[in-house]
């Protein structure tokens, strides 16, 4: 022991005698290496550049339409259109004949636009016709409710120039995201995903999960690996969401590259109440688990870049990790160490806004939502993932079921407009 480690070691634990170097270290140092990853992703997001190419195939979009609103799926279909799709096929459910009617009205006149039905309106299912009825060498899946960016086509292409690509990612931003306080939060979360996560895996060309609210694959890798995406269970039972990271791990397992295009933007519909959002984040949660316990025990993560083995790692022992943080601060408060237990929780709200620096640099007016962020990411949504691993082969979509019109808190009218103008002028607005 030296002058630092004796005044460090005579520190008492919270409520116990147990000194500083026995127990309060080690546990200190889980910090160290979360926040040591979170630097070395930081870092190699700074040299992250979009790739730049001059190259371009055809392109089908395939979309399935599940209880979406009419209105969402008609602005949705007309960007794609408008960023230059060559092939759109829509699959909708044959119990929607007001949709289906709809839908032929509006894009019946053009050739480019092919409506399916289907009487099993799954979503693995609807994804497999359209797959299989695609004509061109490249599909984007989409979701239905997923507006594009005029230019998103022309950039998402680019990285295909290199024959490796299997599959290209976007970024993915919130409509209207000043129409409530979750689809703010939701959009906070997204920035942090696309802005710091995902460009530090795709540099190593090892994206984890490439987003299906609009993804891009090669047709011949898809109708290849299609039979583990219709076919999936897990623990006996059938998979019903997930499709977009079983995908994203079925191409990865055939030794193609899963790469992210910043500047490729698609605007999605969220959930503007309490009830839309959390149900969105069990769903998403369970699909985690699922996906990335798979290619662990499977020996698929071994065979990526460490940033990406890394990355997946952290997020599954990140409750873990928070919820010893989350004990120490208790038995501090048990004390009465009231201190302690403010310098706590002043540095995880730093800590939080840090982590959100991209997405603060450019809406700074969010800054009033740290508080609100920091307990809803680390306690609450904490919770949630404690919840959804236990519950994690309970197969449901949640938001989106037979006896509803259209998805929990995602109908056109909870926006100012349905069009990517409007929402690039209340984004500049922020």
């Amino acid at each position: 022991m030296d002058a630092l480690t004796l005044p460090l070691a005579s520190l008492s634990l919270p409520g116990q005698d147990a000194r500083l170097l026995g127990l309060w270290l080690p546990f200190g140092l889980l910090g160290i290496v979360a926040w040591a990853v979170w630097v070395t992703r930081r870092v190699l997001t700074s040299f992250y550049a979009p790739t730049e190419s001059e190259h371009r195939e055809p392109v089908t979009v395939v979309a399935p339409a599940f209880r979406e609103d009419p209105l969402v799926l008609e602005q949705a279909v007309a960007t794609w259109l408008r960023a230059g799709a060559d092939e759109v096929i829509l699959v909708l459910p044959e119990d929607e004949p007001d949709n289906l009617a709809r839908a032929h009205a509006a894009f019946g006149a053009t050739r480019i636009v092919r409506v399916l039905t289907t009487d099993d309106p799954a979503k693995r299912n609807s994804l497999t016709l359209g797959i299989t009825a695609a004509t061109r060498p490249i599909v984007v899946l989409s979701d239905s409710d997923t507006l594009w960016e005029p230019n998103l086509l022309e950039n998402l292409l680019m990285p295909f120039a290199d024959p490796s690509v299997g599959g290209v990612g976007t970024r993915q931003r919130v409509l209207d995201p000043h129409s409530s306080v979750w689809r703010r939060a939701a959009d906070w979360m997204l920035d942090a995903k696309y802005l710091t996560y995902v460009p530090a895996m795709s540099r190593a060309g090892g994206v984890s999960c490439l987003s299906g609210r609009t993804v891009a694959y090669r047709a011949d890798v898809l109708l290849r690996v299609l039979p583990g995406l219709k076919g999936e269970t897990f623990w006996g039972r059938p998979c019903v969401s997930g499709d977009d990271g079983r995908l994203t791990w079925l191409v990865l397992n055939e030794g193609y590259k899963t790469v992210y295009q910043q500047n490729a933007v698609a605007w999605t519909m969220m959930p503007d109440t309490a009830r839309g959002f959390f149900m969105q984040r069990v769903r998403w949660s369970r699909n985690s688990y699922r996906c990335y316990l798979r290619a662990i025990f499977r020996g698929w993560l071994l065979r990526q870049p460490m940033i990406t083995r890394v990355s997946v790692l952290q997020g599954l022992l990140a409750p873990l990790s928070l919820t010893v943080g989350f004990a120490f601060a208790a038995m501090a408060m048990v004390r009465g160490d009231w201190v302690a237990t403010a310098a706590w929780f002043g540095w995880i709200t730093c800590g939080r806004g840090i982590r959100a620096f991209d997405h603060l640099r450019h809406n700074p007016r969010n800054l009033v939502l740290l508080p609100m962020m920091t307990l809803l990411i680390l306690f609450v949504l904490t919770a949630l993932k404690y919840f959804t691993f236990f519950t994690m082969n309970k197969q449901a979509w949640v938001t989106r079921t037979q006896d509803r019109g259209v998805a929990e808190g995602q109908s056109g009218a909870s926006v100012a407009s349905v069009s990517v103008p409007q929402a690039e002028r209340l984004v500049a607005g922020a």
